[in-house]
């Protein structure tokens, strides 16, 4: 599946996909938000968890530069290149 294709399913869906068939690259914890980044296919995709409200609050798809500001201190090489 391609990303545009991805990002065009419920949210319920995108779940149930990167679950069943991601790959968890890191964790980490942002306030009262637990992000989670996943390599699905060939791209990236966050799950931000609100752990007040227990619930999930949103996933995306974030480019390279996103992932690589957002979590540099927290990647391992190997990971990106995998890709």
């Amino acid at each position: 599946m391609e990303q545009e294709r991805f990002n065009k399913l419920t949210q319920m869906q995108k779940l149930l996909l990167i679950m069943e068939s991601g790959r968890l690259v890191l964790e980490k914890k942002d306030n009262d938000r637990l992000l989670k980044l996943y390599v699905y296919k060939h791209f990236y995709v966050e799950v931000i968890y609100d752990s007040i409200k227990n619930k999930i609050i949103a996933i995306r798809t974030p480019d390279m530069d996103e992932v690589v500001e957002e979590y540099l201190g927290f990647l391992n090489i190997d990971d990106i290149l995998s890709l």
